[in-house]
C-alpha cells in the first residue's frame, strides 16, 4: 500500500512538471462557480509532427472522459506576431466544470501516461487557465467553428509599471477593433493559473475570414502599434482556424 501511495505521489509530481504549470490560483478565480478554460499553445518539435498526431489524440481521447471536462477544441496556427513561428503550432483549449476540476485530472494515473508520451513531441510556447471578464457570452463549442473563421489568441506579459497605461489602450484598441468589418466578437480573459504568469493577460478575437482579417491587419497597423503594442511583450500572439 505504501508502494502504490509513494508511486502516485511521484505520477502527480511527474504531471505538474511535465504540464510546466502551477494549480489554478483560488484567489485569483474570479468566480468560483464559473467553468474555466486550459490554453495550450504547443510547437511541434522537428520530425515530430505524426508522433505529435497521434500522442495528442491518444492524450485528448484519455482527456475528455475525465469528470468535468468538456468542449476540447484544436486551432491550426498558421501565423504569428511578431515573428512567424519556427516550427508548426497548434493550440489546444479545454474547457473545466470549475477552478478545482484541472487539479482532479491532474492526478489520474491514465492522464498522466498519456501526457507523457505527448511531452515528448511538443514544446509549450505559452499555458495558462483562463476565465473570460470582458466581451460577453463565451462559448468554447462554437468558437470559431464556422467555416473559413479566424481566431485571434494573445498571451501578452504587461511591461512592469504598465498596467495602467496597459488596461487603457487594450480598451480603445479593442473598441476601434469591434468596428472593423470582419470582426465577429472579441473578448479578454483573467489568467488564474498556468506557467510563468506574472503579469501575463490574454485576448481573443473571431473574424468572419482570412480576407477581411488581412484588411484589419493592414489598417491596424497604422493606428495600435505605437501605442498599445508598446505597453506588452508579446508571448503568443497567435492566429489560427478550428480544426477539431
Amino acid at each position: 500500500m505504501m508502494m502504490k501511495k509513494s508511486i502516485l505521489a511521484l505520477g502527480i509530481v511527474g504531471l505538474t512538471t511535465l504540464f510546466s504549470c502551477s494549480p489554478v490560483k483560488k484567489v485569483l478565480v474570479s468566480n468560483t462557480e464559473q467553468p474555466v478554460y486550459e490554453i495550450a499553445v504547443r510547437q511541434v518539435k522537428d520530425g515530430k509532427k505524426a508522433d505529435f498526431e497521434a500522442a495528442r489524440t491518444a492524450f485528448i481521447e484519455k482527456l475528455v472522459v475525465q469528470n468535468g471536462v468538456s468542449n476540447d477544441r484544436e486551432f491550426n496556427s498558421f501565423y504569428s506576431l511578431p515573428t512567424p513561428d519556427k516550427l508548426e503550432t497548434f493550440i489546444g483549449m479545454t474547457q473545466y466544470q470549475s477552478f478545482k476540476t484541472p487539479k482532479k485530472v491532474q492526478s489520474n494515473m491514465g492522464v498522466v501516461s498519456k501526457f507523457m508520451k505527448f511531452k515528448k513531441t511538443m514544446d509549450l510556447k505559452a499555458y495558462v487557465f483562463v476565465q473570460p471578464i470582458e466581451g460577453g457570452d463565451f462559448n468554447l463549442a462554437t468558437l470559431a467553428k464556422k467555416q473559413g473563421q479566424i481566431l485571434e489568441i494573445a498571451v501578452r506579459r504587461v511591461k512592469e509599471g504598465k498596467d495602467g497605461e496597459y488596461q487603457k489602450m487594450r480598451k480603445a484598441f479593442v473598441d476601434k477593433l469591434g468596428k472593423e468589418d470582419g470582426v465577429i466578437q472579441s473578448w479578454e480573459f483573467k489568467v488564474v493559473g498556468g506557467n510563468n504568469t506574472e503579469r501575463l493577460t490574454v485576448g481573443m478575437t473571431v473574424y468572419e475570414n482570412q480576407e477581411k482579417f488581412q484588411k484589419i491587419g493592414q489598417a491596424t497597423q497604422t493606428w495600435a502599434e505605437s501605442a498599445f503594442f508598446g505597453t506588452f511583450e508579446p508571448v503568443a500572439l497567435q492566429y489560427s482556424y478550428s480544426i477539431k
